[in-house]
């Protein structure tokens, strides 16, 4: 969500759930405890799950704000043998998938006494291209499209690859075509927040599809979906970019505030 401060000229300032320092560099952070393979974890997951997570909100929210990731810092309270070191190779692993090279994944562990539970801090930096934040371009009569499916635990089993969660490389693909006008990951709120908040970023208002083809409520955990905002003649080579599969629909459409 955009939360708007005042600032000095070049000063930090928020965007949805981003801050960006100076005129290009984006920053968002992610954080994940108690969950994972130890002892005194509360929800049992191995620990790539749990490194994938932790990385896959905050990148996806660089991304979509048409910003380039640059650098990965995993925060691990976990020793390197064995936990960080699996946490380690999966951050790796999705990190390139988003382009960003392992010399550019860097972060810590801790090996000075012995952790009973999990915890993990993942910070993504992002550079915008030179012109704008990439975010609010969406326009009137754009379609809002959900590709993925809003899930989250407890409610669903989440692993790493789940079918109906939209894959980090297809939203980067989907972008590069230059055919999508603005991206917002779903959060824990559902499409009942995000879809408004995306339209309200470019001065705009939605209109549901009826009935609804996704649900609106439904928590969208760990970023599983993605809304993107495209004109409707736009849609099948959108819809080309993203894995046979992963649901695409259409949940809304974009009008001029006080429209009759």
């Amino acid at each position: 969500m955009a939360r708007p401060v005042e600032r000095e000229p070049g000063g930090p300032r928020r965007l949805r759930d981003l801050l960006l320092l100076g005129d290009d560099l984006v920053v968002a952070t992610d954080s994940i405890g108690g969950i994972g393979p130890k002892p005194a974890d509360t929800v049992a997951a191995d620990a790539a799950t749990v490194a994938h997570f932790g990385l896959r909100v905050p990148l996806l929210e660089v991304i979509c704000a048409g910003a380039e990731p640059i650098a990965v810092i995993d925060n691990l309270c976990v020793e390197l043998e064995p936990t960080g070191r699996e946490m380690i190779a999966e951050i790796r692993r999705l990190a390139a998938a988003a382009g960003v090279p392992a010399e550019a994944v860097t972060g810590s562990t801790e090996d000075n006494v012995p952790t009973r539970a999990t915890g993990i801090g993942v910070t993504v930096l992002g550079r915008l291209p030179e012109g704008g934040t990439g975010l609010g371009g969406s326009r009137v009569g754009d379609a809002v499209v959900c590709v993925g499916l809003p899930v989250s635990a407890p409610r669903d089993r989440i692993h790493i690859g789940h079918p109906q969660q939209v894959p980090v490389e297809a939203v980067v693909a989907a972008l590069a075509t230059g055919l999508v006008h603005d991206a917002l990951p779903v959060g824990s709120k559902g499409l009942a927040w995000e879809v408004p908040q995306l339209a309200s970023t470019a001065g705009l208002v939605h209109e549901w599809v009826e009935p609804p083809p996704v649900p609106r409520e439904d928590s969208g955990g760990p970023s599983s979906c993605v809304l993107l905002s495209c004109d409707p003649g736009d849609l099948a080579d959108v819809r080309a970019t993203i894995p046979a599969g992963v649901p695409v629909k259409v949940v809304a459409r974009l009008v001029n505030p006080g429209r009759e």
